[in-house]
């Protein structure tokens, strides 16, 4: 089993559409990245974003982002979460870099919690920690019976 933990933005058709209106960012993205608009570059956008790329995503993913970034990954953190497959947490009054001590704790403790639990079968004993892994035992569920065959997704 693998794992992935997300701190942050990608580059996304929600992240061009939020930040498009600043002629830097335009210029940046396409100096740094070679893209347009996604409808001027569509297929250097399907490989660079994973917005188009969630079929090969396989693992689960942990999402741990600053309120305000994560409107920015919603096209593609909802659709695995749909699926059972991510897990978001948003973190209030926080930009890009989580500055906020408490918030900082939390993240690298969760990180932790989350690796432990999907690559070692670990689960931290504490009460206080129930909620994730209940959270986490369902998704494990999911995943142990879409891989074989039994309750496949359905796009609910």
């Amino acid at each position: 089993m693998s794992a992935a933990s997300v701190s942050g933005v990608s580059v996304t058709p929600t992240y061009y559409l939020f930040n498009s209106l600043r002629d830097a960012f335009r210029s940046d993205l396409r100096q740094l990245w070679q893209l347009g608009a996604p409808e001027e570059t569509p297929e250097r956008w399907k490989e660079v974003s994973p917005a188009y790329q969630l079929d090969r995503i396989k693992a689960p993913v942990l999402f741990q982002l600053p309120e305000q970034e994560y409107r920015m990954t919603l096209d593609y953190a909802l659709p695995l979460v749909r699926r059972h497959q991510a897990d978001i947490y948003v973190f209030p009054d926080e930009p890009h870099i989580k500055f906020q001590p408490r918030h900082k704790l939390a993240v690298y403790e969760r990180n932790v919690d989350w690796f432990r639990f999907w690559l070692q079968g670990y689960e931290d004993p504490s009460p206080d920690k129930t909620g994730q892994y209940r959270i986490w035992h369902g998704m494990k569920k999911k995943a142990v019976s879409s891989r074989s065959g039994k309750g496949a997704h359905d796009g609910s």
